[in-house]
């Protein structure tokens, strides 16, 4: 049968791995990326890696000629950062408010202190839903991981150096006021430690 009256096929054609230095890096630095969060298993490391950078490869693709210009390790680093989000997003639930600025940064520490790159590392950036263990240490973790900073001022006290720190004060701005004073209690100071020297050498 010939294949002359067969349509060509609708599905869009399969991306090849991406190639050049320049994706390369991006590959690194997605890695890198990754491994900042703990994930040290290479078979999850290579996966989600690959994963990201072809995503940035297909973002790429369609921004041709658009007047994007951004270069793929950029390109590659936005779209982890996306992916996270949207997974921080996807776990948290109504544990978080889309709109918290600082919800990757908690979302970064209730990551660690859940232990899930050790628990659940195949489930870190999954499109699937996690278990329902990994949802619960996360959300507990998140809630853990504090609330807003609030930023106070600081008023500066006088320092308490108690009463006789006080009592010398008192003495010294008064000597300060009369100078005559001063010098008197100076010399009876000084003819007290001559009486002294006197005594124990005699």
């Amino acid at each position: 049968m010939s294949d002359a009256g067969v349509s060509p096929t609708m599905n869009p054609p399969v991306l090849d791995d991406p190639i050049g230095p320049a994706w390369d890096e991006a590959f690194l630095r997605v890695e890198s990326y990754l491994r900042a969060h703990q994930i040290e298993s290479r078979l999850v490391l290579n996966r989600l890696a690959m994963e990201i950078v072809r995503a940035a490869v297909r973002t790429a693709q369609a921004h041709t000629g658009a007047g994007d210009s951004l270069d793929p390790v950029a390109r590659a680093m936005h779209e982890a950062e996306r992916r996270t989000t949207a997974w921080f997003q996807m776990v948290l639930g109504d544990a978080a408010d889309p709109e918290d600025e600082r919800l990757g940064t908690r979302g970064r520490i209730a990551l660690v202190m859940a232990d899930v790159p050790a628990r659940w590392p195949q489930h870190f950036l999954a499109e699937t839903p996690p278990p329902p263990e990994l949802i619960e240490a996360m959300r507990a973790a998140y809630i853990e991981a504090g609330p807003e900073m609030e930023l106070t001022r600081m008023v500066p006290r006088p320092l308490d150096f108690g009463p006789i720190a006080n009592v010398a004060d008192e003495a010294w701005k008064t000597f300060a006021r009369w100078p005559v004073l001063r010098a008197v209690m100076g010399w009876i100071l000084f003819l007290g430690l001559l009486a002294l020297i006197w005594r124990v050498t005699h």
